[in-house]
């Protein structure tokens, strides 16, 4: 068996897993079709959560990879990139993987260190508002009621006015925190 087939067939198994996975939690094999259909969607809502989430992750992790570079010296693109160690480097290893300071405070030191522009701060902070809501809300692909308004106006996860649970809305998404997240890693390397 050549590389190439034993890659398609790991491929192969790796996705029958994540469906394996998928159907555990939200099984599509039911004789009621609208059962069936009421778990295809709960499953799109775990995928647009869990990119939302990821995102925010990738975001929230590379801060803190600056702060490393910014407060310890850590230079990942270096001849010796080992994370510093020690009492300091302990001590923001806890304030930073702890909860201590939060997405938000993390946020708001890089935005003062000047380790994102303005613009940048503005947009993660919505993308951090996103990620909140997927954390703390079961139901995602519902309308919400605005203040002062009975009827429902907009939808929970929306981003630049698009309902996140259209495909080219996620694309935006993608591709508007794309360029953040290698202008932050363009900084860790420097």
């Amino acid at each position: 068996m050549t590389d190439k087939n034993r890659i398609e067939r790991e491929i192969r198994r790796t996705l029958r897993e994540v469906a394996r996975i998928q159907s555990l939690i939200h099984p599509v094999n039911d004789k009621d079709p609208r059962t069936n259909l009421l778990n295809a969607r709960a499953q799109r809502e775990d995928a647009v959560r869990g990119l939302v989430i990821q995102l925010a992750t990738a975001m929230e992790d590379m801060l803190d990879e600056l702060f490393r570079r910014i407060f310890l010296g850590y230079r990942p693109g270096s001849r010796n990139p080992k994370r510093p160690r020690g009492k300091l480097a302990d001590e923001l290893d806890e304030l930073l993987e702890t909860g201590k300071l939060t997405f938000d405070g993390k946020l708001r030191l890089a935005r003062i260190g000047r380790l994102i522009t303005k613009g940048q701060y503005k947009k993660l902070d919505k993308l951090r508002a996103l990620r909140n809501k997927c954390a703390h809300n079961w139901n995602l692909d519902v309308l919400v009621k605005r203040a002062r308004n009975p009827r429902p106006s907009k939808r929970l996860l929306e981003h630049n006015g698009r309902n996140l649970f259209e495909i080219d809305a996620l694309e935006e998404l993608l591709f508007e925190y794309g360029p953040i997240y290698m202008s932050m890693f363009g900084k860790l390397l420097a």
